[in-house]
């Protein structure tokens, strides 16, 4: 993929580290300790707003962000102009299990950050305008691997002219299981 169609020149950004092998072992003991919501293919943590997948209604209250989240949040600030992520969602990846192609909801504001824990994963991205919602791959597709422990910040085109999603089929070669966390804001 040439460089300037990249995900990366359009907003996106990886900040690799961003927490350390000790507070990542703490995170996931707290996650593992709260009670997941088995609604989707995956295990999932609602904080904040519950996030509505199919975009019906706006955000409706969920559980107030427990201390880790709340800690992550003031850390990311700066990567939302300094204004405090209000919504989390805790997302359990096992090998063979994945989530389609997707821009996050209109509802929520203009920057979206992804804290990957437990293992490197690949995501895939895709412009909205290239055929979105095939599944599977698209020649054009972009594809990162997400170090444990960084985080994904998509903001400007990067989060509203691109789609993201974990392939099924790439993630069943993975051997470890990815716990993600998403912060947002609530769009104006």
């Amino acid at each position: 993929m040439a460089r300037d169609a990249s995900i990366f020149a359009h907003g996106a950004v990886l900040v690799p580290d961003f927490v350390t092998p000790a507070e990542e072992a703490r995170i996931l003991l707290r996650i593992a300790e709260a009670p997941w919501l088995p609604e989707l293919s995956r295990r999932v943590q609602h904080y904040g707003f519950r996030y509505d997948y199919r975009g019906s209604s706006r955000p409706v209250p969920a559980a107030p962000f427990p201390r880790w989240a709340q800690h992550m949040a003031e850390r990311l600030r700066p990567h939302f102009a300094g204004a405090l992520p209000v919504q989390c969602i805790v997302n359990e990846y096992r090998p063979g299990q994945g989530i389609g192609m997707h821009a996050d909801h209109r509802d929520f504001g203009p920057v979206v950050a992804s804290l990957s824990l437990g293992a490197d994963w690949p995501m895939r991205f895709r412009p909205r305008a290239a055929r979105p919602y095939v599944a599977g791959a698209l020649p054009g597709d972009e594809v990162a691997v997400l170090p444990r422990r960084s985080v994904l910040v998509l903001s400007g085109a990067a989060r509203h002219r691109f789609m993201h999603g974990i392939d099924r089929g790439m993630s069943a070669r993975e051997t470890a299981t990815r716990v993600s966390a998403t912060f947002r804001t609530l769009a104006a």
